[in-house]
């Protein structure tokens, strides 16, 4: 029996007692129950509505801090530099802040800078009137004043943050006073509507609530909640400015259910169905914890398990052929599908990494990969002070042999002279395709002395046996600059001098290491034709 119909056999028995305990309790029970919950409902709502006002104060107080205890406020309080309003105060900064106010006054109370945005300008009276208001701040009984304020100015109501002007730690003498405001408009209402999910809008003081037929759902004296039909409820909150003198309402619609619901529940007898249904609830509850919260629970355990763990070779439970054990099945498949496709693409992901840092024929580093080294290497000769050597090996005369054998000879001559160049080499250098037939070596932590004795071993195991071409067998000779890298090295330049030193060898006969520490003069650096 799928888990379905165990719970549909389960409902039916408990619905059965679920009637008969309806005529058990009197329909009128929960009434006044439903009716305090209405009420602390709409008080919960001023509430919320509240805080979010005070939140929208707390951010400009923030703000404020951030800017009054700035060094760059501070220092401006001083020098009145005016690259400190056009790259601190630009029009995009106060909308990102959601500002419309800003005003900096020194320490006698006379403005020095104020900017709004929005399409209004404060007059002196404004200015005047924003100082006067922080002189009357009302207290929060027997908390000393906010350093915040509501003011109505020419029809506006602003949301003010008072900052002394401090230093960046907050110390120094202060220089003055700075004023922050966001006008408390239509967007701001907006996202106030948002935020306590109510429909919300301002209107004038003096429209305040009347008695209606109704009633009032909840007071304090100041907010109130009252009736407006049989759905919904009108919540007042009163927005008082520094004096303490309400110059808006702040009136949200909420929806009144609550009671009306209960009541309608109550009238047809289905206040009972709340307490029979939590003892269904209960039973059901009991039945689901056995039948399929703990399986449920189980499952959830290997889950997190394989997800902790990261090892997709791990495999869930299966159980007994229901429901649950089909969806453990099916994980099951998609863990083994999943652990395939991280193998496959892990191996595609290493195969392309090595394809496009190494050469296709030779199998070493390639020209990308062996400059991104060279770098790496400096970087480390910076950091342990050390220095190192840089090669630059070209085959001689190897047009003639691709000339005389064909290119599948040139190619295995290259792929030999790799081979020979390695076995050279210490297990920490490194060598590389640089061009068709030229080969940047790199040994770390070697000076020129030794660069130039590797580069002589490497000259002489190239050169020494002929290199088997199938039909025919032939000898090949290397040219070979050394330069030595030091923690002032650019790389580019580097290169560009085992470039010259190894075309230097080619002009003096082929089959020879040459050294070069700095570029030799201009007409030293051209290559004749004959050279290549």
């Amino acid at each position: 029996m799928t888990i379905r119909k165990k719970i549909i056999l389960f409902s039916a028995l408990a619905l059965g007692a679920f009637f008969i305990a309806l005529y058990l309790v009197s329909r009128f029970a929960l009434l006044n129950g439903f009716a305090r919950l209405e009420s602390n409902y709409a008080h919960e709502n001023v509430q919320r509505l509240q805080n979010e006002v005070e939140k929208e104060q707390k951010q400009i107080q923030l703000m404020a801090r951030d800017f009054g205890e700035w060094d760059r406020t501070y220092e401006f309080m001083e020098s009145k530099d005016p690259a400190y309003v056009r790259s601190e105060l630009s029009d995009d900064t106060f909308k990102i802040m959601g500002v419309n106010l800003f005003v900096l006054y020194d320490p006698t109370g006379q403005s020095v800078l104020h900017k709004s945005v929005g399409g209004w300008v404060p007059d002196p009276g404004d200015l005047q009137a924003i100082v006067n208001a922080r002189l009357n701040l009302v207290p929060v009984g027997n908390r000393p004043p906010a350093p915040a304020g509501i003011l109505e100015l020419k029809g506006r109501i602003f949301l003010l943050a008072y900052q002394p002007i401090l230093s960046s730690r907050g110390g120094g003498e202060s220089r003055g006073t700075l004023v922050m405001g966001r006008e408390l408009d239509p967007g701001v209402v907006s996202e106030l509507s948002k935020s306590v999910g109510v429909p919300v809008w301002l209107e004038p003081a003096d429209q305040a609530p009347q008695p209606t037929a109704q009633g009032s759902a909840w007071s304090d004296g100041t907010n109130s909640v009252r009736f407006e039909s049989d759905s919904t409820m009108l919540e007042y909150l009163a927005i008082k400015d520094s004096y303490g003198v309400t110059r808006r309402l702040l009136v949200g619609r909420i929806p009144r259910s609550l009671k009306l619901e209960g009541s309608r529940v109550t009238r047809y007898l289905l206040a009972l169905l709340m307490l029979v249904g939590a003892v269904y609830c209960g039973g059901l509850f009991f039945f689901l914890e056995e039948v399929l919260l703990t399986r449920m629970a189980s499952l959830n355990h290997e889950i997190t398990k394989v997800t902790v763990s990261g090892d997709l070779s791990l495999r869930l439970s299966t159980g007994s052929h229901d429901e649950l054990g089909a969806l453990a099945t099916a994980v099951n498949t998609m863990l083994a599908a999943v652990q395939k496709t991280k193998s496959d693409l892990l191996q595609a992901q290493e195969s392309l990494r090595f394809h496009a840092e190494h050469d296709a024929l030779t199998g070493v580093l390639n020209r990308r990969a062996i400059r991104d080294l060279l770098r790496k290497e400096l970087a480390r000769c910076r950091r342990e002070r050390n220095s190192l050597g840089v090669i630059l090996a070209d085959v001689d005369h190897f047009k003639k042999i691709n000339d005389r054998y064909g290119h599948a000879a040139g190619d295995a001559v290259l792929v030999t002279a790799m081979q020979r160049i390695s076995s050279c080499l210490r297990s920490y250098d490194v060598v590389g395709r640089y061009g068709g037939e030229e080969f940047l070596i790199i040994a770390p932590g070697c000076d020129l002395e030794f660069a130039q004795k590797l580069a002589e071993r490497i000259r002489a195991a190239v050169s020494e046996e002929l290199i088997d071409l199938g039909d025919a067998s032939t000898s090949i000779t290397l040219s070979l600059g050394v330069t030595l890298g030091t923690a002032e090295s650019d790389p580019e330049f580097l290169v560009t001098l085992a470039d010259s030193a190894m075309y230097q060898a080619k002009r003096n006969g082929r089959n020879r290491v040459e050294v070069s520490l700095e570029l030799p003069e201009t007409e030293g650096l051209e290559v004749s034709d004959q050279v290549q």
